[in-house]
């Protein structure tokens, strides 16, 4: 882990999940990410992904951070993506990438009239800001308000897991992501989840979902 953790406000702990194999396009995109001096990395591989994610939240709140930003080793963002989140001001905020599976549209869901959750297809205007219900984590913005309110873990796996091995009411709203799961509890404790539209990520891997959308195999592992 490295950063300027010993400064007297830090800043934005950007914690990073990889399978240690990255493209050349990623690296290069993170090489050019722009980021305050008071800012920290931390890298997490070989865990599951609540376990790492939640460790990542736990340093930031020990470090003093005022943010966390996560950076998925499959998700490219625009060099200014942290300034663009940052500047909004909000709890949680993402910015937008599309899902490598069908339906190809972005990790985004709104809840409908019914209670069920919908993938997010359409948005106007343009480049607009969107109050959502659940998103992803590979380009997520987090402070830290969000995390003190909350009840450790704040990232919990529950497909495939057991009743009993989920904390909480988590069970009775079906088993989700531990993305997904940590959008349901953070609205549980009163906080708003949104996507910005207008910062667009590629979506690298055995696909590529670009910005607009599109998706072509690209054969990276």
């Amino acid at each position: 882990m490295n950063g300027a953790w010993e400064s007297e406000s830090p800043s934005v702990l950007v914690g990073i999940l990889t399978r240690e194999i990255v493209s050349m396009k990623w690296a290069m995109g993170f090489r050019n990410l722009m980021l305050p001096p008071s800012s920290g990395i931390t890298v997490r591989s070989g865990a599951p992904y609540d376990v790492a994610r939640n460790a990542i939240c736990a340093d930031a709140l020990q470090h003093h951070f005022q943010w966390i930003f996560f950076v998925d080793d499959d998700v490219i963002s625009p060099p200014d993506v942290y300034m663009r989140l940052v500047k909004h001001d909000l709890d949680i905020v993402s910015g937008l990438y599309y899902r490598r599976h069908e339906p190809i549209c972005p990790v985004a869901m709104k809840t409908d009239d019914t209670g069920k959750h919908q993938w997010v297809t359409a948005w106007s205007p343009p480049n607009s800001m969107l109050e959502v219900d659940l998103v992803g984590a590979g380009c997520l913005l987090i402070h830290r308000r969000v995390l003190e309110r909350m009840s450790p873990p704040w990232f919990e796996w529950q497909i495939g897991r057991e009743p009993a091995q989920v904390s909480g009411a988590a069970p009775k709203r079906g088993a989700l992501s531990e993305d997904f799961a940590f959008c349901v509890k953070a609205k549980e404790a009163g906080f708003k989840v949104h996507l910005d539209t207008s910062i667009r990520c590629d979506h690298v891997g055995l696909g590529q979902a670009t910005p607009d959308g599109d998706f072509r195999p690209s054969g990276l592992p």
